[in-house]
Order: structure tokens, then C-alpha cells, then sequence
């Protein structure tokens, strides 16, 4: 039973680390900072661990009670100051290590929100249980995605719609709360390109752990093109009949709350380009099946979300809707 017991514990402890985020690969510059000064902490506790324990356990072994020690009386120490002032002394000296690259790395990060050259501006509002992208100077608006410049920095200006939430990106560094009301910043650069994940850090509800985002980090002139499309793009209205159908019931139960186009905002999360998402509601794979079981019922899928069912919809008006959302393209 012990053997069991321990097995459990053990795979549990095992399984808490398992995660797609790569926290110990960073590719942004607060990252590399971050994880500096994590691997200098772990050097210095680690350090700090194996002298106190060997001590512990040098000790425990020379003093341990034998039958011909029971009877002895240890002699009263009153006290050694120098064994006391190298115990407190050691320690100041490790905290004073870890202190100047953190202070340092502190104020350089501040130089880099003051000094950035032409920072790209991204507000960041959390919902339950989604994230609206919007580039302010652009007028585009995303949901739960963001595009980037690499070697440029980025300043997230962070609100909340309705609870607090955390905005994370391991691989890119930092972690700031959204809370509502008030506008926080977190200043954050990619040094390379590629595709980073994110995830709301602070507990927000029912569904928080479907709260994720990815972040596409791009060359100048990828991000360029990219800007020009969701600008200038307008898609050619060639749908087919189903998708026409469902448009016009788009129009009629979905409009209120969703946009269609990055260069409108909505009270619900922007339906530009669902159809090239992997997932729907970062729950689901996207298939016309799930879009279906989605507009139908989405608490049952995701709990707590605020879209409320379509219970009263047809089998027919469910995939005229699946049809016409999966050729929004971007």
C-alpha cells in the first residue's frame, strides 16, 4: 500500500510539469533575462541546500544517541560569534549576489519601455473567457491572437472587460495582471520568429484554463504585408448557396455581438478568419461538426461563457451557419 501510495505521488509530481509551454526556452529579451536570473537563484539555493543538509545529516550522524552516550550530559556552549557572524554574514553576501543583476536587469528593462524606438502598440482587453487584440494606430482587431515585428518592442497596454485576468507568454517573458479599470504595460520584444503561446495566469472563472492565446512573431516585411492585408483586403463575396443562408442568419442572431472584418470592433470576440483557426472557442478542433455542436450549446463545451444558446435553430440553419463561417478567411 505504501509502495502504491508512493507511486501515485510520484506520477502526480511527475505530470504537474507536463505542459506545451516551453517556460525554460526564451526567445524574447526579458526572457533571457528572466531565465538568468532564475538559473543564478537555482545555483545559489541549490548551493545553499547541499551545505546546510550535509551539515544536517554530519551532525545527526556524530551526536546520534548510542547506549554508551545516554547517560552523558553535554557540556552548555553559550555561544561562538564566529560561527554566528559566518552564518549571518554568508547569507548577505548570497542576497547581495542575486540582488545586482535583478536591480540591473530591473532598470534596464525600464530603459527598454523608455527608450524603444518606435514601440508597436497592442491593447490587450480580457474577457470571459477571451482575449480582443487591437491595434490602435492599424484598426485592427484579432481575438486571441497577436502578430509582432521581431527585434522591435511591443507594449502591451492591458485592461480587463470584467474580472481580473493575467496576460502570459513564457517565451517571450513577463506577467502582468488586466484588471478592470486600469491600464497596465508590459513591454516585450521577440528575437526570433515563431509561433509563442500564451495563457491567462490568474484563476477568472469556470473556463480558465481555455483561456489561451498565441502570439505570431514575423520579419518587418512579413508583418508589413500583413498589415496591408487586414487593412486593404476585402474578401470576394463568392459563397455558396448554404453559405449564403447562413449569412443571412449570421446577420439576423450573430451580428449584435460579433464582427466579421479585423477593422470593426464587437461586444463579442472577432469572427475575421475563423475559419483558418485550429480550434473554436479554444476548445474544440475546428470542423463544421464542432461549429455546429458549438453555436447549438456553447456552455455545455465551455462553461460559464456568456454566448448564450441557439436551441430553437434547425438542423438546416446549423450548417447554413457552419458553411458560411467556415469561408471567413482572413
Amino acid at each position: 500500500m505504501k509502495l502504491l501510495s508512493l507511486s501515485v505521488l510520484l506520477t502526480v509530481l511527475f505530470l504537474t510539469g507536463c505542459s506545451s509551454f516551453k517556460v525554460l526556452d526564451p526567445k524574447g529579451t526579458v526572457a533571457d533575462l528572466q531565465l538568468n536570473l532564475f538559473q543564478l537563484s537555482t545555483v545559489i539555493m541549490l548551493l545553499v541546500f547541499f551545505v546546510v543538509f550535509s551539515i544536517f545529516v554530519y551532525f545527526t550522524w556524530k551526536y546520534r544517541e548510542t547506549p554508551e552516550r545516554r547517560q552523558i550530559i553535554p557540556p552548555y556552549v553559550k555561544g561562538n560569534k564566529k560561527l554566528e557572524v559566518t552564518w549571518t554574514v554568508i547569507p548577505i553576501l548570497l542576497l547581495v549576489i542575486l540582488a545586482i543583476p535583478t536591480i540591473k536587469g530591473t532598470f534596464s528593462l525600464e530603459e527598454l519601455k523608455a527608450n524603444g524606438e518606435d514601440p508597436l502598440v497592442i491593447q490587450v482587453t480580457g474577457h470571459q473567457y477571451w482575449w480582443e487584440v487591437h491595434y490602435p494606430e492599424q484598426g485592427i482587431t484579432l481575438t486571441n491572437e497577436a502578430y509582432i515585428p521581431v527585434n522591435r518592442p511591443v507594449a502591451f497596454q492591458l485592461t480587463s472587460a470584467d474580472v481580473i485576468h493575467s496576460f502570459w507568454m513564457p517565451r517571450l517573458g513577463g506577467k502582468k495582471d488586466l484588471i478592470p479599470g486600469k491600464t497596465n504595460t508590459l513591454t516585450l520584444n521577440a528575437s526570433k520568429q515563431g509561433e509563442y503561446k500564451g495563457q491567462c495566469a490568474e484563476l477568472c472563472g469556470a473556463s480558465h484554463s481555455y483561456m489561451r492565446f498565441q502570439v505570431h512573431a514575423v520579419g518587418d516585411r512579413e508583418f508589413t504585408k500583413w498589415i496591408e492585408k487586414e487593412t486593404n483586403g476585402e474578401a470576394a463575396d463568392q459563397l455558396t448557396p448554404t453559405a449564403k443562408e447562413g449569412k443571412k442568419l449570421f446577420i439576423s442572431n450573430c451580428l449584435t455581438c460579433h464582427a466579421i472584418s479585423p477593422a470593426e470592433r464587437s461586444k463579442g470576440p472577432n469572427l475575421s478568419g475563423i475559419s483558418d483557426k485550429e480550434r473554436i472557442g479554444n476548445v474544440l478542433l475546428n470542423s463544421d461538426e464542432n461549429m455546429e455542436r458549438w453555436i447549438r450549446d456553447p456552455s455545455s463545451i465551455k462553461p460559464d461563457v456568456n454566448m448564450p444558446p441557439f436551441p430553437d435553430l434547425t438542423e438546416e440553419d446549423l450548417n447554413a451557419l457552419s458553411t458560411y463561417l467556415s469561408q471567413l478567411e482572413e
